[in-house]
């Protein structure tokens, strides 16, 4: 029987987490040698090839949503996890369809759900998982998948708006850029030759225009290559710790777009905590999920200091109400949620609010971005119209 090279992700006896590789014949061989050590396995998945890595299709939200609503539809029927999972690996997206039916061999050999899902952390978040594993906890699965169906849904709607306000103006500022380019390439020289023939002096704007078009049309090469190293060198630093916090810091203070920021991460922190708590997930685990699951360095930290707070004895909001960036409003609202019971309805209701002020804050961002890219543009031609007028007057005046 050929071997199968694994990765795996255990937990010992004392808590602390392993990483590592295996080869054995079947999952199964290799659940039974970890359980003889004593290990409760996080993770387990065949170790994939180069290729298969570098693939460039992606799962997305919605994808995931359909599959725990047709899952949880399938279990409330009576139909196995198993027999479930194969059902519902018939989707079109060729590369979820692979990652189903690797869970569904992980399940046939005696993985639960949570575990199998967590060998592929690239197309289920960690918070989701941590969900799937609470269900699991409390024989409420299918309730479990049921609201990861909704919030899931959600989700995705909630990125694709925020996405899509931003697309207009990138889209104008790439078609400003490449009407910009091919002005200054095709329709600028044979201007210039005109002018150099012509002999006389030209004034500032004009000569201004010239030698940029000089430079962009000789060293064109060279702003390419440029710009491509400061997008690798500034993607490397951003792997950095330095540069984490920096990045971080930026894109919560940067001007207009800092807020917005701000506002997207409370509403996804609220509406994450919301699916977490009323899935069962214990309030210290669910804000340590949420930690491991938050990109942003400076939320991560007051993530990380919540949880100490909260392990001490401490509200929840006695941690995050010195933070700034963390409302006093919802600070105030979490510590009534948590004393009243209802944690899940205050961070419903908290999620709800940051999405509407996201959306609104969307609609005047677009709002004020339209007529400022005009102005830009406008200006932008206006430029190009007198740097190229203005000699062509002073000539016609000299005759």
């Amino acid at each position: 029987m050929s071997k199968i090279r694994y990765k795996y992700r255990v937990r010992d006896s004392k808590g602390r987490v392993h990483t590592g590789r295996a080869i054995a014949s079947s999952a199964g061989q290799l659940r039974r040698a970890l359980n003889s050590r004593n290990y409760t396995i996080l993770s387990v998945a065949e170790e994939k090839g180069l290729l298969k890595r570098l693939s460039i299709s992606r799962v997305s939200a919605k994808d995931r949503s359909i599959v725990y609503r047709e899952l949880s539809t399938m279990l409330k029927a009576g139909v196995g996890i198993t027999q479930s999972i194969d059902i519902v690996s018939e989707t079109p997206n060729r590369k979820f369809r692979q990652i189903l039916r690797e869970i569904s061999a992980s399940l046939e050999n005696g993985f639960p759900l949570s575990v199998a899902m967590a060998g592929h952390p690239k197309t289920f978040p960690v918070v989701e998982i941590g969900v799937i594993k609470a269900g699991e906890a409390t024989g409420n699965l299918v309730k479990v998948l049921d609201e990861l169906a909704n919030v899931t849904a959600r989700s995705a709607e909630f990125t694709s708006r925020v996405r899509g306000a931003m697309i207009y103006p990138a889209f104008i500022l790439v078609v400003m850029v490449i009407i910009g380019a091919i002005i200054m390439t095709k329709v600028i020289p044979p201007i210039k030759a005109i002018f150099e023939s012509s002999g006389s002096e030209l004034p500032l704007s004009t000569t201004i225009l010239l030698a940029t078009t000089d430079f962009i049309t000789n060293y064109w090469y060279y702003i390419i290559g440029g710009l491509i190293v400061f997008l690798i060198a500034l993607k490397f630093f951003l792997t950095t710790k330095p540069g984490k916090n920096v990045g971080s810091y930026i894109s919560l203070n940067f001007p207009v777009f800092g807020g917005l920021n701000q506002y997207v991460f409370l509403a996804r922190f609220n509406r994450t905590m919301s699916l977490l708590v009323k899935s069962g997930v214990p309030i210290i685990e669910s804000v340590d999920i949420l930690m491991d699951s938050t990109v942003n360095v400076t939320y991560k930290k007051a993530l990380k200091s919540l949880m100490r707070a909260l392990e001490q004895g401490s509200a929840i909001s006695t941690s995050l109400q010195n933070n700034r960036y963390f409302p006093k409003m919802m600070t105030q609202l979490l510590f009534v949620g948590q004393q009243s019971g209802d944690l899940a309805g205050t961070t419903t209701t908290l999620a709800d609010y940051y999405e509407s002020e996201v959306d609104a804050r969307l609609r005047a961002l677009s709002a004020l971005l339209e007529p400022f890219i005009i102005v830009i543009l406008g200006l932008a031609v206006a430029f190009v119209i007198i740097s190229v007028l203005q000699p062509i007057y002073n000539l016609t005046g000299e005759f």
